[in-house]
Order: structure tokens, then C-alpha cells, then sequence
């Protein structure tokens, strides 16, 4: 099996890259750098939003097509219930700031395309259950993480999104557009992050403290995944 790890940005890639010794640039434009590490394993550093992880995605699957892609990285929390830096595994991949309601799509669907796109519950339940039995010093969590161009410190913002979506457990900023462009090409797409800061006024601020444990437990997450998949 070939895996691709996305992240967003270089703190979130970087407990993967330290963990080899180098690795083959074999892509690199703007915020975007792709690396083959091992013939079975790129990571990809997307750049931060939906258009800098379309656009990585899009030359991932057209050029390596893979045969899953973990999108990871950090997520602010909607429950304020779950920890810091613990991790949650994403149910489906969403957007919360796209509006076509007027023509009768959904809230978040994209005209002309799917409302969501679901994680297949096989693989879903099999990513819970090894995560479950093998990670020890956080908490592992399944939820719907939604993904807006906006980091969520926006109070009135995040009423709203609540509102509109009220499943929502967590937002990013990167993941539905890899699921949408690896839909085109058949391509399975977790999305696992570590809990960085909780919605709201405070979340900047806890973002920066969280940012590395948060990136850190996401890592040791996927790599128990891809030790189990490869």
C-alpha cells in the first residue's frame, strides 16, 4: 500500500520528518512540498487552506495516486469536553463556510458536488480500534471535523457554524478539500489531528502553547496507521 501524509505546515510535517534520516523532494511550488521517504511513503507539506491543499492534492493524486492519504495536523475542538492535544479521527469531510442554500444545496456542499464525503465505516472502525489499542498517553476520539478558510476565534462565527451544523466536532482548514479532489481519482482520505485549542476568543493564544504536543500526538497516531498498513 502506498500512504501520503498531508500537512499543513511545517511544525505539523516536522515530527515525521525527524523521524528520517532525509528524504527526496520530488515536488516543490509556493507553500507546497512533496517528499518520497520510503517507496511506499510521501509526506506532503500543503500549505495552510483549502486552496494550497487542493492544489497539493491534486498533483499528489494525478503524479503518485496513492492508495490512501491521511490528512493530519492540529484541529480546534467544538466540544470543550475533549482535551488538548488529544486526537480525533474525522467521520466525513465537510465544508462550514460554503453557502448555495438559496439554490437548495445543503449548508457546506459545493454546488454540483456531494453534500459530504463520508470515511468508509470499515476503515473508519478499524482506524478506532488500532488507535484504541495501541495509543497510552492521550485520548482518541471520532468525530465530524469540518473545514473553513477561517481559524475559528471568531465567537459570532462559531455560533453560527454550531447552528448550522449542529454534528460538528472540529474544524481545519484543509481537509475537505483533499477529499474532494481524491474523490475524482477514487482515493480513500482520513483526516486524524490533535486537538490544538478549543473554538472561541481564547483559541489563538492556546493554539500556539498546544500546537507541538497537539502535532506530536497526531503523529504518533498516524504512525501507528501506517506501521499497520504498509
Amino acid at each position: 500500500m502506498k500512504i501520503a501524509i498531508v500537512a499543513a505546515m511545517k511544525e505539523e510535517l516536522l515530527p515525521f520528518e525527524e523521524h528520517f534520516s532525509q528524504g527526496n523532494v520530488i515536488f516543490s511550488k509556493g507553500p507546497i512540498r512533496i517528499l518520497e521517504v520510503h517507496e511506499n511513503l510521501i509526506l506532503v507539506q500543503s500549505g495552510i487552506g483549502k486552496a494550497n491543499a487542493a492544489a497539493a492534492s491534486a498533483w499528489l493524486c494525478d503524479k503518485i495516486h496513492p492508495d490512501l492519504i491521511i490528512n493530519t495536523g492540529t484541529t480546534g475542538s467544538f466540544n470543550p469536553e475533549l482535551g488538548l492535544a488529544d486526537v480525533i479521527v474525522s467521520t466525513k469531510f465537510a465544508y462550514s463556510d460554503v453557502d448555495a442554500t438559496g439554490f437548495d444545496y445543503s449548508w457546506g456542499q459545493v454546488p454540483q458536488m456531494p453534500a459530504d464525503y463520508p470515511v468508509d465505516v470499515k476503515l473508519q472502525q478499524k482506524v478506532l480500534t488500532l488507535l484504541r489499542e495501541q495509543v497510552q498517553n492521550f485520548s482518541v476520539h471520532s468525530g465530524f471535523i469540518a473545514t473553513s478558510d477561517s481559524f475559528m476565534s471568531s465567537v459570532d462565527a462559531v455560533a453560527n457554524i454550531r447552528a448550522k451544523l449542529p454534528d460538528i466536532t472540529a474544524s481545519d482548514m484543509e481537509a475537505a478539500p483533499i477529499a474532494q479532489v481524491a474523490s475524482f481519482y477514487d482515493i480513500p482520505v482520513l483526516n486524524i489531528r490533535g486537538i490544538s485549542d478549543h473554538v472561541g476568543g481564547d483559541a489563538p493564544g492556546t493554539f500556539e502553547e498546544t500546537l507541538e504536543k497537539a502535532s506530536q500526538n497526531a503523529f504518533e497516531a498516524v504512525w501507528i496507521l501506517v506501521e499497520n498498513f504498509l
